[in-house]
């Protein structure tokens, strides 16, 4: 899926179609920019000229394209071009518009680069027109002026799929020879200073990864319509696998009940997710706890005793003082606990909220089975509910992470159309005693293109670790940087851009294959995998994970299984 600059489409002419191109135009692959309606303001002594561009499409492998788009009839005769209804189009019709609004942007460019910087000598600029309502065999049947030339024409049937015509476009060779050879550097200051520059009120040298993170939210606004659906169950168990947006459904249910001013209880398993959530989303109406934390508040002890909590649940029932109308569980596979199942406290949760005088409660329960990392038994309130409901498309990690998270679990995963693909995963094979030099090189790599969201995860305890010692109160210090270290178990539930997946071995896939899942997919653009297996290990790993692999049985053969890149 594109980056689309803005979002949602600018106003525009009602039948000119640029909703329904601006939306085509969004199919593209996620290395595309596109900018609708784009500006050019320049001042001659007291005069203002001004240049708009329908849409201007950028990839730093291919260069820039400027795109006019004409809807509805046109014709030409005697050197002018005309609307169907017969009213002449300015700046001598679209090709010509198309190209001087290149040319501008050429000089626009210029203006604003040194000799060290010329960023336009590596760029390719081309211009194209889009007729959205003339088919291909129609276009075949004219007589083009010379100002214009099929190559460079979209038609109805692009619509569907601009991608393979606009690539067409793009290969086409230009008169100066040209061709785009532009580094990740040119990408972002091409985005902060001539395409979007209001960018430049916040920079940001992460721009890419801050807009991607805008594909992931508008495939998350997909995910919010089974809130919608589900508005009339008062109760419901929803299970989703890693990146299906279970927790933002979760927050986004508790903020619909805060904003009509009705009280929210919202619990979680784990206390660095629930810090997260409380800091982060802070609603009026809603207290964020992790069961233990809510019992101990409930009863008001110092450690949690549910049988207590059972008896002054029970009497805030009889008594109508219970204060919450909502009761929402998120990461509820952990709930299983013993004493939290002895004493039914989920159950009576459930029957408090939709028993209450006011007949509005409800309770939402979140779930992954494949999280199952915490408890001895799935929570029997999951395995007894009546209404179920499941998310299976992945709205938070990269298409090449969401593959490698569950290829221990022989699973694959389902994903948006126009997710964003993003760089396979990493997969670094180094002896123990050089794990820690290792991390150290991938942070530098890192902080060098500016990324500073990065977690360090052990598939083991936090103090099996290999980083143990070099660890004070869960941060790993390095470069006057801090970089936040857990178990995978503890960081359930959050994510980061960067996950760098350390003590990794043999027994991670033999037998611990759900921490690898529940670490891996903490990850939104990047993976780093650091391993310590030997060639004897990969034999029993992928006779393990995937009994009739194609691979050899050897490091590179796991890395390839694993779908990710290795290095020795």
């Amino acid at each position: 899926m594109a980056i689309m600059l803005p979002n949602n489409v600018k106003m525009f002419s009602m039948g000119s179609l640029e909703d329904v191109m601006f939306e085509s135009l969004r199919k593209l692959p996620d290395e595309y920019y596109v900018f609708h309606s784009f500006k050019i303001l320049n001042r001659h002594a007291d005069t203002i000229n001004e240049s708009e561009t329908d849409f201007i499409i950028f990839n730093k492998s291919k260069g820039i394209l400027c795109l006019e788009a004409k809807n509805g009839a046109v014709k030409y005769s005697n050197g002018d071009w005309f609307y169907g209804s017969g009213l002449k189009m300015k700046n001598d019709g679209p090709f010509n518009q198309a190209s001087l609004n290149k040319w501008k942007l050429k000089a626009y460019i210029e203006e604003r680069t040194t000799l060290d910087n010329d960023i336009i000598s590596r760029c390719k600029l081309l211009h194209a027109v889009w007729f959205p309502a003339i088919s291909k065999l129609a276009l075949n049947s004219i007589n083009l002026p010379a100002e214009a030339d099929a190559s460079l024409i979209l038609t109805k049937e692009d619509l569907d799929d601009p991608r393979k015509k606009i690539e067409e476009i793009f290969k086409i060779e230009l008169p100066n020879h040209v061709k785009t050879n532009l580094s990740d550097k040119d990408e972002d200051w091409l985005i902060k200073n001539i395409l979007c520059p209001t960018f430049n009120i916040v920079p940001s040298m992460t721009l890419s990864y801050d807009l991607k993170k805008e594909t992931f939210n508008q495939l998350f606004k997909e995910q919010t319509c089974i809130l919608n659906y589900l508005e009339d169950q008062r109760s419901a168990v929803i299970n989703g696998v890693a990146g299906t947006g279970k927790t933002m459904l979760a927050v986004e249910k508790a903020r619909r009940h805060s904003v009509s001013g009705q009280k929210v209880l919202f619990l979680c398993y784990n206390a660095n997710l629930k810090e997260y959530l409380s800091e982060t989303f802070k609603y009026e109406n809603v207290d964020f706890y992790t069961i233990d934390g809510f019992a101990c508040k409930f009863c008001k002890t110092r450690e949690p005793d549910y049988n207590l909590l059972k008896q002054l649940l029970e009497e805030s029932f009889y008594n109508d003082t219970f204060e919450y109308d909502h009761i929402i569980i998120d990461e509820g596979q952990d709930f299983g606990q013993e004493n939290i199942e002895q004493e039914s406290i989920i159950e009576l949760l459930e029957f408090i909220v939709l028993n209450k005088k006011n007949k509005y409660g409800t309770f939402y329960m979140f779930y992954d089975k494949l999280q199952f990392v915490q408890g001895k038994t799935i929570p029997k309130y999951i395995t007894e509910a009546d209404c179920k409901f499941s998310l299976y498309k992945n709205c938070r990690n990269t298409e090449n992470i969401a593959k490698t998270s569950m290829v221990p679990l022989n699973i694959k995963p389902k994903l948006f159309e126009g997710c964003v693909k993003g760089t396979a995963p990493s997969f670094y094979v180094c002896e123990k005693d050089k794990t820690i030099g290792k991390l150290n090189e991938i942070l530098n790599t890192y902080l060098s293109k500016g990324l500073k969201d990065i977690v360090i995860l052990t598939t083991k305890t936090e103090q099996q670790s290999l980083l143990y010692d070099k660890v004070n109160n869960n941060i790993y210090s390095y470069k006057n940087n801090n970089f936040k270290f857990y178990s995978c178990r503890r960081f359930k539930g959050l994510e980061a851009d960067v996950i760098i997946l350390i003590d990794v071995d043999k027994g991670t896939f033999l037998s611990n294959e759900k921490v690898f899942y529940v670490g891996a997919s903490r990850a939104r653009f990047f993976l780093e995998i650091l391993a310590s297996v030997n060639e004897d290990d990969c034999v029993e790993i992928l006779s393990s994970i995937d009994p009739k692999s194609e691979y050899r049985r050897t490091r590179k053969g796991l890395a390839n299984a694993l779908q990710t890149i290795i290095y020795v």
